[in-house]
């Protein structure tokens, strides 16, 4: 099988037929919106996501190459700089249209009409898997959105809103502004995404206590 997918001739016909589902389109957008990144090809046409988690998240990893088992010829690699594993997607033309809506000029953005791309809760999950995380003592939620700037979180806040009927704030700090869950919202926002959520995962939901040893 390995042969075939160094055939040129045999890797166009695979991508003639190939197509996003839509729980991996899903991940895609949740991801997107997280750690995933794009490596465009040399046509500049196509394009590979590209999946990137520390090792210790090495289920969620797992669970993400499952999602793309069909995208994905390579297990992912172990990056001991960063203790880290990678893997990417085949390049596509249906991911370079992802990586249109999320990049100009080689930067992350949120695209305007964000609210007609991220509407799953599955997306919502898998974002948050990605970015997020809880508190220690109250039921409130983080989103790290500090790439995004002012007005990408702005666009968020107001998808939030609509799409899911979540009211979030804008929390300011030295790094910039990130989306946060107030306490209020914490027990709908779970109800949103706990279905999604791997085991692994479980942790950044669950109402954590200090540790006593």
């Amino acid at each position: 099988m390995l042969k075939q997918y160094t055939n040129s001739n045999w890797l166009k016909d695979y991508k003639k037929n190939l197509d996003l589902s839509s729980i991996q389109r899903d991940v895609l957008i949740g991801t997107i919106l997280g750690d995933g990144s794009f490596k465009i090809s040399r046509s500049g046409k196509a394009a590979q996501l590209q999946i990137c988690h520390s090792f210790s998240s090495k289920d969620y990893v797992s669970w993400k190459k499952q999602i793309f088992e069909n995208w994905v010829f390579a297990e992912p690699r172990y990056h001991q700089i960063n203790n880290s594993l990678i893997f990417r997607t085949i390049s596509h033309t249906l991911i370079f249209e992802y990586m249109r809506f999320f990049y100009k000029e080689r930067i992350k953005i949120i695209p305007q009409n964000i609210k007609n791309i991220l509407k799953s809760n599955l997306s919502l999950a898998v974002w948050f898997m990605d970015d997020g995380n809880g508190y220690l003592k109250r039921n409130a939620f983080r989103i790290s959105t500090y790439a995004f700037g002012l007005n990408g979180n702005l666009l968020l806040q107001e998808c939030l809103s609509q799409n899911f009927g979540l009211q979030t704030n804008l929390v300011r700090d030295s790094k910039g502004f990130q989306l946060y869950v107030p306490v209020r919202e914490g027990e709908k926002f779970k109800k949103l995404i706990s279905p999604f959520v791997i085991p692994s995962m479980k942790y950044k939901i669950e109402n954590r206590s200090p540790r006593r040893d």
